[in-house]
């Protein structure tokens, strides 16, 4: 990586217990890793490896500077709490020609992830940089002021989320095909390149369910979709998490659905210990959560603001018609699927939708359904509104005693707990090499 575009900080720099709102880095001989991510807890355990390690310097990206700067100058006027910021509307939306940018934007492109695309390789498709609310060439065949097609060798390195026009998905999918089947064979892939094609792969399958879900085709598409997510987080339990997009700059509800499926797999697998088949039905009804989406018109599900009382109550119809459209699938969803899809609204407290469900009336899917689609919502940036942070957000399913399964918040806080250490003492290792 180009150590030009990362900057030297001291360990000295960060205070226990505080959430940093950047990510960090290590360096190791010839490469820059990962160490922690934006939006976590800063924690003693964590101080104590890199004290143990000694390692006394951190790097930041140069695009962090900013935010690092806040958070070095609130820590020493000792007014630091949360740091991520939170709002409705910003006032670019206050202009009708932005809102239909934005959603021209929101719904002719399909956003991908840089780690899919090889340096150097050669693409069929254009592909371009992705603003709140429009977009810009970046490179590709379109050969606009002289853009090549060839992927450029800095692209792992860039802080922009990244699109593909709706048009080139197929020439995008025969290149993930393609491509990275070669580059597989020639090359040690890291797991999470791995992941980041499969995670790739998957959201491709969800975007075509939820866009034809009557399609008997597409159901079991989703079912060996499940099979394959729960053969991948078997495989990797200490570290399934990288399947997840943790860091999302805009909400899609094929990526939410992915990340929903995830969890809810983890969970089953790692903390209930489910059974093979019990384990896919719960996936696939946590893969098809918010089916009924479908129906709503996409303009209120991407609203780049507060919902109307008006529109808000049409969002909560996508429970009901989500019933309707797999009635008449005639029993091709397993009855315990269809838990997950019906109850992830219901709260312990009766206080829920659409049936007021409350305690052991909602079952164990539904339970585990509420608690991962309120902890994905949360921790995806919306257009209106910086995301909380994953500490954030389970601070907000702790103190929900009476809407949660508080046994399984807690085990569910433990889960991703593990996920973290594992991925600190990843980097660690590959840190020593």
């Amino acid at each position: 990586m180009n150590n030009n575009k990362y900057v030297t900080i001291s360990t000295e720099d960060l205070i226990v217990n505080t959430i940093l709102n950047f990510d960090i880095f290590i360096k190791s001989k010839d490469q820059t890793i990962l160490f922690r991510k934006k939006d976590h807890p800063f924690t003693a355990e964590t101080l104590s490896k890199l004290v143990e390690h000694k390692i006394q310097s951190l790097l930041i990206s140069e695009d962090e500077v900013v935010e690092f700067e806040k958070y070095y100058h609130n820590v020493r006027q000792n007014t630091i709490t949360s740091l991520t910021k939170k709002g409705f509307s910003p006032p670019v939306f206050d202009q009708p020609e932005n809102v239909k940018k934005y959603y021209n934007s929101h719904f002719n492109y399909y956003p991908i992830e840089k780690a899919t695309l090889i340096p150097d390789s050669t693409v069929s498709f254009s592909v371009y940089k992705k603003t709140l609310i429009d977009v810009e060439l970046y490179f590709g065949p379109e050969n606009q002021n002289g853009k090549s097609n060839i992927v450029p060798a800095d692209i792992q390195e860039t802080s922009f989320p990244i699109v593909i026009s709706n048009t080139d998905i197929s020439l995008y999918r025969k290149y993930l095909q393609d491509t990275t089947k070669e580059y597989f064979k020639q090359n040690y892939v890291s797991p999470e390149l791995q992941c980041s094609v499969i995670r790739e792969n998957s959201k491709l399958i969800i975007k075509e369910v939820l866009e034809d879900p009557r399609n008997g085709e597409n159901i079991e598409k989703s079912r060996d979709l499940v099979e394959t997510l729960a053969n991948t987080i078997l495989d990797n339990k200490d570290n399934f998490c990288n399947l997840l997009k943790i860091t999302s700059h805009d909400y899609y509800t094929y990526m939410h659905s992915l990340n929903v499926c995830t969890l809810s797999i983890g969970i089953g697998e790692i903390i209930l210990k489910l059974e093979r088949p019990v384990l896919n039905e719960m996936g696939l009804g946590a893969l098809l959560h918010d089916i009924g989406k479908c129906t709503i018109d996409p303009r209120i599900i991407n609203k780049p603001g507060r919902l109307t009382p008006e529109e808000f109550k049409s969002m909560q119809n996508h429970v009901l018609a989500a019933k309707g459209i797999l009635s008449a699938k005639n029993g091709s969803i397993p009855q315990r699927s269809l838990f997950p899809i019906l109850q992830h609204h219901e709260r312990i407290s009766g206080n829920g939708y659409p049936y007021k469900k409350k305690g052991d009336q909602i079952h164990l899917f539904g339970r585990v359904a509420a608690i991962v689609d309120f902890y994905d919502a949360l921790t995806t940036d919306r257009p209106y509104k910086k995301a909380y942070s994953p500490f954030e957000t389970l601070q907000l399913l702790t103190n929900a005693q009476e809407d949660f399964d508080q046994s399984l918040v807690k085990a569910f806080i433990i889960m991703l707990g593990k996920q973290a250490k594992a991925q600190e003492q990843k980097a660690m290792t590959i840190q020593q090499l």
